[in-house]
C-alpha cells in the first residue's frame, strides 16, 4: 500500500493555530468605523458607517456568531486591540445588514437550518372603503395572502411570495424544502399535515414539524 507523504509537522501547527485568538482588522476599515455626516438627509444620521457593519458581519460569518455574540466578541476584541471605538449593538447590524449587499463568498457559506413557513391575510383597501365604514354596506371586500419563509436563527425573510386568497399555504413548502441545501427543520402550522409533505421531507432528510389538523385531534 502507497502512502501519500506529509509534512506532519506543519500540519500539527495548522491545527494548533486553529485556537489562536491571532486578529487583524484592516487600517482602513477601522478609519471609516464612523458614518459620515450627510447634510440634506431625514431622520437621524447613522453612528456607523456601511464598511463597519460588513466588516462586523465577515466575523459574524467566519467565527458563525449569533448577533449578540457578534456584540460581545467586537467589544472584547476592540478593547484587546487598545481602540477607543463604539460597536454597534446587535439589533442595529441586524436592521443595517438587510439593506447591504455582503460578499457572495460569505452568503455561499451560510448555513440554513430551521426554517419557519407561514402566512398572512392582507386586506385591499379601494374604492368603496369609507361608504364601508361610514354606512356598513358595500361591495364583497378583497383580500391578499403573503406566504413567506425565514430563518428561525436569524429571522432573515427567505422566501416571499404574494397571492390571491385561494392559494394554499403548502404550495410554496416543496420549492422551499429543494431549494434550500443544509435546511433540518421545517416548522408550520397545521395546514402541512398532508401525506405528501411528509413524503417529500422524509426524501429530503428534513424534519417536518407541524401539529395534526384539528379534525384529527378531534378524532382521537
Amino acid at each position: 500500500m502507497s502512502h501519500k507523504k506529509r509534512n506532519w509537522s506543519k500540519y500539527n501547527n495548522s491545527l494548533i493555530n486553529r485556537g489562536s485568538l491571532t486578529f487583524w482588522i484592516h487600517k482602513k476599515a477601522l478609519k471609516s468605523w464612523k458614518a459620515k455626516k450627510q447634510k440634506g438627509k431625514k431622520g437621524a444620521p447613522f453612528i456607523f458607517s456601511d464598511s463597519a457593519i460588513e466588516t462586523a458581519m465577515t466575523i459574524k460569518f467566519i467565527l458563525k456568531l449569533s448577533y449578540r455574540a457578534l456584540e460581545g466578541y467586537l467589544k472584547s476584541l476592540l478593547k484587546i486591540l487598545g481602540i477607543d471605538l463604539p460597536v454597534p449593538s446587535y439589533s442595529q447590524i441586524c436592521k443595517r445588514m438587510k439593506k447591504l449587499k455582503l460578499p457572495g463568498h460569505l452568503l455561499k457559506n451560510k448555513a440554513v437550518k430551521h426554517v419557519v413557513v407561514d402566512a398572512t391575510g392582507l386586506k385591499v383597501y379601494g374604492e368603496g372603503e369609507w361608504k364601508v365604514k361610514k354606512h356598513g354596506a358595500g361591495r364583497r371586500r378583497q383580500w391578499r395572502k403573503l406566504h413567506l419563509a425565514v430563518d428561525e436563527e436569524t429571522q432573515e425573510v427567505l422566501f416571499a411570495d404574494l397571492t390571491d386568497e385561494y392559494t394554499s399555504d403548502t404550495q410554496f413548502v416543496p420549492e422551499i424544502m429543494r431549494e434550500r441545501s443544509g435546511v433540518k427543520k421545517v416548522l408550520m402550522d397545521g395546514a402541512a399535515d398532508a401525506e405528501f409533505l411528509y413524503k417529500l421531507a422524509y426524501e429530503s432528510g428534513i424534519d417536518l414539524l407541524t401539529p395534526p389538523k384539528k379534525k384529527c385531534q378531534e378524532t382521537k
